[in-house]
């Protein structure tokens, strides 16, 4: 570089309070004023060669003199000027372009390309990470806009098929709720015989097969549709589902099939008969009728060599150890640890997205599946008996919480009531309604309460005969008042026994004799004739009778009492405001 061109530029760079230049030909600073006067020397040379060629005789080929160059001021001078200074400059670098030639510094070694290769690798990961979110934001969206119901691919649907909307409840009407339909199997060869069933897969009877065509019936009859049915492995509950798909014209219906919907296991109860089972195996009645009828009490647990062992069938095959060992014997709040999970993570799901749905299963995991819907108590459970071949229609609202067929259903969601319940069913908490003939209902009704009263009746004998035991200084056959008194008012205190009819009017009967009569003795003859009278006393008042929905009196007393429930909603509404 000449001298004059590096005071030039640091006139210009000190004028301008901007760091020292690197003096490049790509620079900011000098890069543009060096390709201009190289572009215009170009331009200068080539407009010479064509007017002054070698044609001409006036053209002289030697380059010309450069003039002498003037010296600039002194930076501290204040005659100068920025635009002098700058032209001057451009004179100086004029006058050195031609002569002084540099190699151009390589576009990479810049510090501009320097720059910009440190922020390159954050570049491209910051592209690589949006990149990223907006394939994961896709995915999001395509798997939101594919998603599928639970049963979409049980149907045989595949994931490239378009996904519905997603399902809403309407405001009213039918499809305001949700409809579930719990159905007991037709009577089984073992129900005839009165055995222990459990898990023992046994065939349908005849009269089975009629009750599970007539249960078909019933739900065409009722305008019930069904668009997912879910029943067990075992045969009496398959074939009631097929047949009663058959009968109502719905044999197209996806049905699915688990183990978890198995009857409640008996233990090594299984195979006996249930009248002299405490008799064989040497278990108390009393025991033994809590077995059946309570919640927490399991039966004896089934070993390897029982005649009816499941564990080594093949459809039990993909069951854990764990589960093989709980499935040994099982109380009811054993079968409800084993329905539930599937009850909430696959047919509550189905429900949700709109299809109504129907369980065909079988005593002990309807009052399973009823106790947790209605929130029964295990008090109120153990006196609950089903009916087979009768389906049971549950209402659910949005939060699968059952709506009451007596106000509800018809004032609030606008749903024509069908079906018989209970009189009682908003006092004992119960919302199912049942499908089927009064006279049929009756029936089932005079056997549950037969039942309920036995029971009732052995627990009465089993405290008079402990007392006696008890009392071996007495004469033989002789209780005393008080203190079976005192025994069965002990016994009550308990909440498993406190609701029990027999017992109370028995409790009543003993007090009339000591109060009233002054009595402190009773025979055994005596205690049996009064527990008799007791018994057939209560005979059908155990549980209520059914009635019908549509009745026009218990249609009127619905309508008041939904119109009291307005009434009393302004007025709390009123207060509030």
């Amino acid at each position: 570089m000449s001298s004059c061109y590096r005071p030039a530029r640091q006139i210009i760079v000190a004028q301008q309070k901007r760091p020292l230049c690197c003096g490049d030909s790509y620079c900011n600073v000098w890069g543009p004023i060096l390709r201009t006067i190289g572009r215009s020397r170009t331009m200068t040379s080539s407009s010479g060669a064509s007017s002054n060629g070698a044609g001409d005789p006036t053209w002289d080929p030697t380059p010309p003199v450069p003039p002498p160059t003037t010296p600039i001021p002194d930076r501290s001078s204040s005659e100068s000027t920025p635009h002098q200074t700058l032209s001057a400059s451009v004179r100086v670098s004029a006058t050195n372009v031609g002569v002084h030639k540099r190699k151009p510094t390589p576009i990479n070694r810049t510090p501009r390309a320097k720059a910009a290769a440190q922020m390159k690798p954050i570049i491209a990961t910051t592209m690589a990470e949006s990149l990223m979110q907006t394939q994961e934001q896709q995915q999001q969206q395509n798997s939101h806009s594919n998603k599928h119901s639970p049963t979409h691919f049980v149907r045989g649907g595949t994931p490239c098929d378009p996904a519905p909307a997603p399902f809403r409840l309407a405001d009213y009407g039918e499809e305001s709720v949700h409809t579930l339909i719990l159905l007991r199997h037709g009577e089984s060869e073992w129900n005839r015989q009165n055995r222990y069933t459990g898990w023992c897969d046994v065939d349908l009877t005849d009269r089975g097969r009629q009750e599970a065509r007539a249960a078909g019936r019933l739900l065409i009859e009722n305008g019930i549709e069904i668009d997912h049915a879910f029943t067990s492995v075992l045969k009496r509950a398959s074939f009631t589902t097929n047949m009663a798909l058959n009968m109502a014209n719905q044999h197209w219906v996806q049905v699915t099939k688990t183990w978890r919907l198995n009857e409640r296991h008996y233990g090594s109860l299984q195979g006996y008969n249930k009248d002299t089972a405490y008799e064989e195996l040497g278990i108390d009645q009393e025991l033994l009728m809590e077995m059946r009828r309570s919640y927490n009490t399991p039966p004896p647990r089934m070993e390897d060599d029982h005649k009816y062992w499941h564990g080594n069938y093949r459809r039990y095959q993909n069951l854990s150890k764990e589960q093989l060992e709980a499935s040994r014997g099982e109380s009811l709040k054993d079968t409800a640890d084993r329905i539930m999970p599937f009850f909430k993570n696959i047919i509550v799901p189905s429900m949700q997205t709109g299809n109504k749905c129907m369980i065909v299963s079988h005593a002990n995991t309807i009052r399973t599946l009823i106790k947790q819907i209605d929130g029964i108590t295990d008090e109120d459970i153990k006196g609950m008996s089903i009916p087979t071949g009768i389906p049971l229609l549950y209402r659910l609202d949005k939060n699968m919480k059952p709506v009451d067929p007596n106000v509800e259903l018809e004032f609030r969601y606008m749903v024509e009531p069908k079906g018989f319940t209970f009189a009682t069913s908003r006092a004992h908490g119960f919302h199912g309604v049942y499908l089927g003939d009064v006279e049929r209902l009756q029936e089932i009704q005079k056997k549950r309460d037969a039942t309920n009263r036995d029971w009732q009746r052995i627990i009465l004998r089993n405290l008079a005969r402990a007392l006696l035991d008890e009392q071996e200084q007495l004469q033989s056959g002789v209780l005393e008042l008080r203190q079976f008194w005192w025994k069965l008012n002990h016994k009550m205190q308990t909440k498993e026994f406190g609701n029990m009819l027999l017992l109370e009017r028995m409790k009543e009967q003993l007090e009339h004799l000591m109060h009233h009569r002054r009595q402190q003795f009773l025979t055994m003859d005596a205690f049996e004739s009064i527990l008799n009278k007791v018994h057939l006393d209560n005979e059908g008042k155990l549980v209520e009778p059914f009635q019908c929905l549509k009745d026009e009196e218990t249609r009127r007393e619905r309508q008041r009492q939904w119109h009291e429930s307005l009434a009393l909603d302004l007025e709390e509404e009123c207060l509030i405001k």
